[in-house]
């Protein structure tokens, strides 16, 4: 088996997960013209519903891991991608737009805990952990791609813009020729899976709340630069494509990243986070604004695969899937929180400005920063032991 194209096909799947929901969002105000009866809400739902729909298929894809092989759920996945990712531009009704983003986000449901499982399945060690980096670097290079190329397509029309999509027809032809079709994953008769570890769900609520914070960005950016003054919303897909690129090449050094700092790896990127939403909310120049942007992506691009890496080595082989099912359904969950809570935050302070949103999340995150480099100072002896126990799972 040839690692180098085996990887390929993996991080080829890692390309169409995260940003899915996200990658229209250059085009949103012109959808909304398109029909001018719906509400804004129903028009913020064009983001945030796929992310509902994943996450109850995250749990059916680790069913089904049992009864067919991974490659097949990657090419069932992929089938409902195109089909309602390019079917978002073909329709006549904002109903049935809707329904095609839910179609959407099966089919992520379906690839993106595959996809991290696929890592722990042929890789251990530090090589787990730099693959789970550059599988952040994929998802957030597909993220460059589909915003810049949305960016682009919205200048033509808001329904060519879905056509960005069809990128996965791409993936699946990479899947197809380089991706090995192992059997359906079996538990030994007799054997009694223990329940997940509670240190699994730690980890699952914090996943939670950073991408709760990352959407901010997504969600809000057109607008933002729109009532600052700072650019036209055409804009907004090269200020998040600056987030993800600065992700990208933190993925690219996550190995380097964790030998450098270790237990601290988490807090001090949550402090670049921080100062990244700091930044944002307090600059009036677009400068500040894409360094703020670049910051805030980079500690993203980090905290993330780090957190996946954990939850490999928590859980021996078999389930893996099941694991990264559950923090990925907390990652989307935040995804599809993120402008319900934010919002519902500016209106309990009377305050619901988008640059209010930037301090308050930038604020929060330095607090939970300092909290948590309190608790890793605290624990650091014990850390250095549960992380000897948890590397016993590698070769499981």
């Amino acid at each position: 088996m040839n690692k180098s194209l085996l990887k390929m096909a993996i991080l080829s799947i890692s390309l169409l997960t995260v940003m899915a929901g996200a990658a229209v969002a250059p085009a949103l105000a012109d959808i909304s013209a398109a029909f001018p009866g719906a509400s804004e809400t129903t028009i913020k739902l064009i983001m945030t519903l796929p992310s509902v729909m994943i996450i109850p298929f995250t749990f059916l894809s680790s069913y089904l891991t049992r009864k067919i092989t991974k490659k097949t759920l990657v090419f069932i996945g992929i089938f409902f991608y195109v089909i309602g990712g390019v079917g978002g531009g073909l329709v006549p009704t904002i109903e049935w737009l809707l329904v095609c983003r839910a179609i959407l986000g099966i089919g992520v449901g379906f690839l993106m805990p595959t996809s991290t499982s696929l890592v722990a399945d042929f890789f251990d060690g530090e090589e787990r952990t730099a693959t789970m980096g550059q599988v952040s670097a994929a998802n957030n290079f597909g993220g460059i791609v589909l915003f810049l190329s949305s960016g682009l397509l919205a200048a033509l029309s808001w329904r060519i813009t879905f056509s960005v999509y069809l990128v996965a027809l791409i993936v699946a032809i990479v899947v197809f020729f380089f991706l090995p079709k192992r059997s359906p994953e079996t538990i030994p008769v007799g054997t009694t899976l223990a329940p997940l570890p509670k240190r699994l769900y730690l980890l699952g609520a914090g996943m939670f709340f950073l991408v709760l914070a990352f959407y901010s960005i997504p969600t809000n950016m057109a607008l933002y630069l729109n009532q600052e003054g700072l650019g036209s919303s055409q804009l907004a897909g090269m200020v998040i494509a600056i987030a993800t690129a600065f992700g990208l090449i933190a993925g690219m050094l996550l190995r380097k990243m964790n030998q450098l700092l270790k237990t601290f790896v988490i807090p001090s990127q949550l402090v670049m986070m921080a100062s990244g939403f700091l930044i944002i909310g307090f600059t009036t120049n677009l400068f500040f604004l894409a360094v703020g942007v670049g910051l805030m992506g980079f500690g993203f691009g980090v905290i993330m695969p780090t957190v996946f890496d954990r939850v490999s080595r928590e859980v021996p082989r078999v389930q893996t899937v099941q694991a990264m099912a559950l923090v990925t359904s907390m990652l989307f969950l935040g995804q599809f929180s993120s402008p319900i809570v934010l919002d519902a935050v500016g209106m309990i302070a009377n305050q619901e400005s988008i640059r209010f949103t930037y301090q308050f999340v930038g604020v929060a995150m330095l607090t939970v920063a300092f909290i948590h480099l309190l608790i890793v100072e605290k624990n650091r002896p014990k850390g250095i032991i549960l992380k000897k126990e948890a590397s016993s799972f590698q070769d499981r």
